[in-house]
């Protein structure tokens, strides 16, 4: 025999027994009862190989080298039996297939050692099948069962099978091929394919981490679209955790899966019932349940997976994993748990103004009743004093129905019961009518004025809406003119777009309070406004009006130097343009010099 095949033997025995202690390491680190088998299973390999090594060995040794070896296959069997077990006839089955092949095995070392090649062919093969029985039946489930696994589950499972499938190839093939195989080129080949077979197996219970990258590449589209779909699209808590157990035992190849709260609350399961899950929570068996914290506001929660049968000893990399995706389950419970929250608060004040303004409105009806028929003299006459007294009244009692008005509006916007009736309208009529309620708001340092075209300026809206939106902004620019000045209520339309500009010399706005202009009781409060009545409604409601009939409102302002509200709504058709002296002055503006008109009495 050459160097070379001594080499290739020493060191293909050298690999088996390196095989047999990582695995005994790993088997003392983590005693789980699946990885003691398959430590054994190695464990004899490797003495097989080593004591293989030994030359001209006594009978005894070779006795005990043949036993060894049939325990290996034996070893792998029982492995396979910690998965998924053997029937008892089935078991029985072995164990007396073990006798036989060790029987087999001595009678061929003491008895035949010194046989024709036929029979020394014949008696390896009834030896060695025992061992082939063994091992190559939980070869063959081991790939069958990975079809059903996550990536790198299912990759782990075929390496193994891989590598003990090219021993059982390398050994019937060296029993076989008897004589015509102890060529020294014949034993290097051999020797070094059944070496490639020990980083094979090697790599099936202590993969490296890139390999593990490399297996799990072709799931990471379908975990990055699970994150997404947990973080972003799930839209409650429950349909949150529900999809949180169901991809748990995706991603984990696991049978079952649960989600509970701090308290202990099931919140969702997977393959399994509430009651079931409740008492995995509580009493764990072991390795069946793998658990991962959620991380909640309210306290620590659980993500738990009831294993399959395959996780403890293949399901490493999975059960790293599960604390990184708990993780991201933790983020999407916090979001929705925040956004029902915040659902809740909206509704809760939708059912609020609903309430509020509906049960206010009869009481402010009587008294309004009331008051015009003191006002009238229906019910005596009153003195300069009643007088007074009663326009004060009215007066109060008109500002709080138009924040019922408002509030009840809103409700119904919230609610989606908001209908319009658009109908052809001139804009400057509906103007004049909002600028008629919002008189006798001016105070006598106000002026109001009226900037009108001479045409019409067709509109297809609500006018009564329409008339509310205006009323709105004309009532907002007195009350934060509180020195007074000159407000104006421009109308235009240019383009296929009508505006109703209503701008004013007051407080203005400083840039950053206008995100909270058209929010829902957005009011921005300063030491100069906070002595302002209001609900913060006005504005809100405006612009949804506004964009019911496919307009909007837009702002522009100064701090200190007044603001100009601007209402856009669609216009009507085309105008004609007026002709005068042989010419046209533009389609929407009114001639070069008008003076704008004022409303009379508010000079």
């Amino acid at each position: 025999m050459t160097q070379a095949a001594i080499v290739a033997q020493d060191l293909t025995a050298l690999g088996f027994v390196a095989l047999g202690a990582a695995i005994a390491y790993r088997w003392y680190r983590d005693p789980v009862p699946a990885q003691g088998m398959l430590a054994l299973a190695l464990i004899t390999l490797g003495a097989v190989a080593a004591l293989g090594r030994i030359p001209n060995p006594p009978g005894v040794l070779s006795v005990v080298n043949v036993a060894l070896f049939i325990l290996s296959g034996f070893f792998v069997l029982l492995f396979r039996n910690e998965f998924v077990p053997l029937g008892r006839k089935a078991l029985m089955g072995a164990y007396a297939l073990l006798a036989i092949g060790i029987a087999v095995g001595i009678a061929d070392v003491l008895a035949f050692s010194d046989a024709p090649q036929a029979v020394t062919a014949l008696i390896g093969v009834l030896v060695i099948t025992p061992w082939a029985v063994f091992v190559g039946e939980p070869i063959v489930r081991f790939w069958l069962e990975s079809n059903k696994l996550p990536a790198v589950q299912r990759t782990r499972m075929r390496f193994l099978s891989s590598g003990f499938g090219l021993l059982i190839a390398i050994v019937f093939v060296a029993v076989v091929g008897g004589s015509a195989l102890r060529s020294p080129a014949a034993i290097v080949l051999t020797q070094l394919v059944a070496l490639a077979a020990v980083p094979v197996i090697y790599v099936s219970f202590a993969p490296p981490s890139l390999l593990r990258r490399i297996w799990r590449m072709g799931e990471e589209n379908e975990v990055r679209a699970a994150m997404q779909d947990l973080l972003i699209f799930t839209p409650s808590r429950q349909d949150l955790a529900e999809r949180a157990a169901y991809w748990a035992v995706r991603l984990m190849g696991a049978t079952a899966g649960f989600v509970s709260d701090a308290d202990g609350k099931i919140l969702a399961t997977s393959g399994v019932d509430s009651v079931s899950a409740a008492r995995l929570l509580s009493s764990p068996s072991g390795q069946a349940v793998v658990m991962a914290p959620l991380h909640l506001t309210e306290g620590q929660g659980r993500l738990g997976i009831v294993s399959g049968p395959f996780t403890p000893v293949f399901g490493t990399d999975e059960v790293a994993q599960l604390r990184a995706y708990a993780n991201s389950v933790s983020a999407g419970l916090e979001r929705t748990r925040v956004t029902e929250r915040m659902a809740a608060l909206e509704d809760n004040k939708t059912q609020f103004l609903n309430l509020a303004s509906h049960e206010l409105r009869g009481p402010m009806t009587v008294i309004r009743g009331y008051v015009s028929m003191l006002e009238a003299g229906l019910l005596g006459t009153l003195n300069e004093q009643g007088r007074k007294a009663a326009g004060v009244m009215a007066a109060k009692v008109s500002e709080m129905n138009e924040l019922l008005e408002e509030m009840i509006e809103t409700a119904r916007l919230e609610e989606g019961e908001v209908t319009v009736r658009a109908v052809e309208a001139d804009l400057r009529e509906i103007a004049r009518s909002a600028a008629g309620v919002v008189a006798p708001m001016l105070q006598a340092n106000h002026q109001l004025v009226m900037d009108l075209p001479d045409r019409r300026v067709r509109v297809k809206v609500d006018p009564d809406r329409t008339k509310t939106i205006i009323a709105n902004l004309l009532s907002n620019a007195i009350k934060y003119s509180p020195d007074g000045g000159t407000i104006t209520c421009q109308v235009r339309s240019r383009a296929g777009t009508a505006r109703v500009a209503v701008s004013d010399e007051g407080l203005g706005i400083t840039r950053d309070s206008m995100p909270k202009l058209f929010t829902r009781f957005g009011r921005i409060i300063t030491p100069e406004t906070e002595h302002l009545k209001g609900t913060g409604l006005g504005l809100f409601l405006g612009r949804q009006l506004a964009r019911l009939q496919g307009g909007d409102i837009t702002v522009a302002s100064e701090a200190g130097k007044g603001s100009i509200f601007t209402l856009q709504l669609p216009a009507v058709g085309p105008v004609p343009f007026p002709v005068s002296n042989g010419g046209a002055d533009g389609p929407h503006d009114p001639p070069v010099g008008a003076s704008p008109r004022k409303l009379a009495g508010t000079d």
